[in-house]
């Protein structure tokens, strides 16, 4: 199974970030920082969100079954959750497969 996210994506992510936000070589006349948000909220928010798009598409689907929404709509409305379910089943696995990683350590 192929990842979806690359070791070398996301230092690159991480690293195009932290000029950003005014880490190590921030770019000069930056806009201030805005409120840090922690791992958890991060986490709870994208569930949140996750979760919203699914209830969404589920009541498009459910329009489309009496007719109140075209056929088009649900068909986009049901590939927008199939690719949310994606992200979020591959996050799941990358947090399990770090929450693995941290576990085998040495001490």
């Amino acid at each position: 199974m192929d990842k979806l996210i690359s070791t070398g994506l996301v230092n690159t992510a991480y690293g195009s970030s932290s000029k950003l936000t005014g880490g190590p070589g921030a770019i000069a006349g930056a806009a201030p920082e805005s409120p840090r948000i922690n791992f958890a909220e991060m986490v709870q928010n994208a569930t949140h969100d996750t979760i919203q798009t699914v209830r969404q598409a589920e009541q498009v689907q459910q329009a489309g079954l009496v007719g109140d929404v075209s056929a088009q709509q649900v068909v986009e409305a049901t590939l927008e959750m199939e690719t949310t379910l994606k992200l979020a089943v591959s996050v799941r696995d990358r947090l399990v497969e770090a929450y693995q990683q941290v576990m085998q350590m040495p001490i």
